[in-house]
């Protein structure tokens, strides 16, 4: 049912309405009471939030209201019955002293009474109407009165008052219950169309919000009317924020001059790209138009990086099963102030496609930046795929970052192909040998040539590398390309050591080892000393040693609560070095394991390839045997 408010400017309607109102069971009362008319304007507002939909009011009130409020307004008049009657009593009085016929007159608002053109004929009077459209025009109204050769008037308090100074007749524009029940069946039927369209709105709405297109409705002005749940989703504000908020405000790269022409010429936008939030979407702009004129348009967006890059079954199928990036900014602990000024940078960063380099000593958390780098990007829904270059051998890093150079078998996608419209993180990046170098550098300035192809084609990849190494240092070597470090090193982001930021190690040793103790399902604790002592040490292995130590605690301590003499015996013991001779190729040689591998490879000439295919192991596992046992690859190769 609509829900209906009734505001008067007398109390003495209020009765008549309460024994009336039951009579119509397609209307809900919120509320029936008398307002003064200087606060009817602030009730409207108020009764309009709480959800009221149409309000039943009188003359200047019902102006008023609808000034303030967009609800529809049924404005209560005099029927054609009760103004008959006030004429004639008014004629009554003026016939007490003129037998003629009388001229009368009656002030009010336009929206008051019922048209009056037969009343002369039917009730032999000559009367006059004076309509106000505002109430500082009634005295002027009935000074007219006078001046036309009025003998009495109809109207409200104020004329009346005016009437009695002059020396007029005058009677008191009242209305009863006649002029009650035709508001209140108008009101009915409104309230009738307003249920059609509440209902028409929730049916609608349910379809928006159950689209995967974000989808937002603005009228005339480029304002925002209405707006789905996906489109709140995407441009990361509630309903109540959008609401009336101009369109161009909210959307980044909508140009203003489009959506003018859109509104004023009815043109429609297919595809533009624009910035929702922090993502980038496909827009279009459709006219709404309402008999030949436009009322407004809708906008419908639909992330770009969905629609041309995680379209292949492939990338998606990498996604699930694990390519994904888990950490975000937020997630990571930074009270160092030197700690605070890295993660701001990286922020920054991330809003561009620009390559990253991370370095740092190992187990200072690089790989949690990179994917926090990932999930403040623009490219969060596309894929996060992480090559370390120390768990294979260098000629195999190209083959696996671009491909073979063979002709590639259906779904034998390279490392760039899968990551394409996300992220590529490659760790230790000055293991790459020089050539795959030279591809890494095309790659930052966004060109990829696959092995097997003379022809760069673009890339949609964002590029985040980190390393241990002092890459100018290498680029002295001769192992790393000088073209490449210059790309990189401009945006290079250097990662202090725990030590270095230690008001974040309680913070971080509490993360990592609530993960560890949930993990193996045994609960432990710090005491405070113990706390202290971990700030105090120097974590040669950051990150990497606590997530050890952590292991360690949980593991073998014989009590729950830590202490700082158990925490600082598991620290030694963790550190402590037992003396290791390494040995030199030749004493490696003696191993039988290592001869049998060092005979298999000369029958091959030093082919990998052939070799690992005699064991049924990868190459990369032979190159991991060929470093274990000392086996150098000039040994073979003559």
């Amino acid at each position: 049912m609509a829900k209906a408010a009734i505001l008067m400017p007398y109390p003495e309607l209020k009765d008549i309405f309460d024994s009336l109102i039951g009579n119509y069971p397609r209307l809900s009362t919120m509320t029936v009471e008398y307002v003064e008319t200087d606060k009817v304007a602030e009730k409207a507002v108020s009764l309009a939030r709480d959800g009221c939909d149409l309000i039943i009011a009188r003359g200047l009130q019902a102006r008023l209201i609808r000034a303030a409020v967009e609800i529809p307004v049924i404005e209560m008049r005099a029927s054609t019955q009760e103004l008959e009657t006030l004429v004639l009593d008014l004629k009554a009085k003026t016939q007490l002293q003129e037998p003629e016929v009388p001229r009368l007159g009656i002030i009010g608002f336009f929206n008051m009474f019922h048209n009056t053109e037969r009343f002369n004929s039917l009730l032999n009077v000559d009367l006059k109407v004076y309509t106000a459209t505002d109430i500082d025009q009634y005295t002027g109204l009935v000074m007219q009165a006078v001046s036309d050769g009025c003998q009495g008037v109809i109207g409200g308090e104020v004329v009346m008052k005016q009437a009695s100074s002059l020396g007029l007749f005058s009677v008191f524009l009242s209305m009863g219950e006649e002029s009650a029940r035709e508001a209140l069946e108008a009101a009915s039927l409104v309230g009738y169309s307003v249920d059609l369209l509440k209902r028409s709105n929730a049916e609608i709405s349910a379809m928006l919000d159950n689209t995967a297109y974000a989808i937002v409705q603005v009228d005339e002005t480029g304002s925002i009317r209405l707006a789905n749940r996906a489109f709140c989703q995407l441009s990361g504000k509630k309903l109540p924020e959008i609401m009336g908020t101009p369109a161009e405000s909210l959307i980044k790269d909508l140009s203003a001059s489009d959506l003018r022409g859109v509104l004023s010429e009815a043109r429609e936008i297919e595809a533009a790209v624009v910035t929702l939030g922090h993502r980038t979407a496909l827009m279009s702009i459709m006219p709404v138009l309402l008999d030949n004129r436009v009322s407004g348009a809708i906008l419908t967006f639909q992330e770009s990086a969905r629609v041309t890059e995680m379209d292949s079954t492939l990338r998606k199928e990498t996604a699930r099963q694990g390519q994904t990036a888990h950490y975000t900014f937020d997630q990571i602990f930074a009270a160092n102030p030197a700690f605070q000024q890295v993660i701001t940078q990286l922020k920054r960063l991330s809003r561009y496609s620009v390559p990253i380099l991370l370095q740092g000593e190992s187990g200072t958390g690089k790989g949690y930046l990179a994917q926090c780098v990932h999930n403040e990007s623009l490219r969060r829904d596309g894929v996060f795929l992480t090559l370390d270059c120390s768990a294979s051998h260098p000629d195999d890093l190209d083959e696996k970052l671009f491909g073979r150079y063979s002709s590639r078998k259906d779904g034998d996608q390279s490392a760039v192909d899968l990551a394409r419209g996300g992220t590529l993180y490659i760790r230790q990046v000055e293991l790459l040998s020089l050539e795959t170098q030279y591809k890494i550098l095309q790659l930052t300035r966004g060109h990829y040539r696959s092995n097997g192809s003379n022809l760069p084609m673009p890339i949609n990849i964002r590029l985040v590398l980190s390393t241990e190494a002092n890459l100018s240092q290498k680029v002295r070597e001769g192992t790393f390309r000088k073209d490449l470090y210059y790309a990189l090193n401009a945006l290079r982001i250097d990662i202090p050591p725990l030590r270095s930021r230690r008001e974040d190690i309680p913070s971080w040793f509490g993360a990592v080892l609530s993960d560890t103790c949930r993990t193996i399902g045994r609960q432990i604790h710090l005491t405070e000393e113990a706390m202290t002592a971990l700030q105090d040490f120097d974590w040669p292995g950051n990150l990497d040693l606590m997530a050890g130590l952590c292991d360690r605690l949980v593991l073998l301590s014989e009590k729950r609560s830590v202490s700082a003499d158990a925490l600082l015996h598991h620290l030694r013991e963790m550190s402590s070095e037992k003396s290791e001779e390494t040995g030199s190729p030749e004493e490696h040689l003696i191993n039988p394991r290592a001869q049998e591998l060092l005979d298999l490879l000369n029958r091959f000439h030093g082919n990998r390839e052939k070799a690992a295919a005699e064991l049924g192991i990868s190459k990369t596992t032979l190159w991991r045997r060929m470093k274990k046992y000392g086996i150098a690859r000039d040994l073979t190769m003559e």
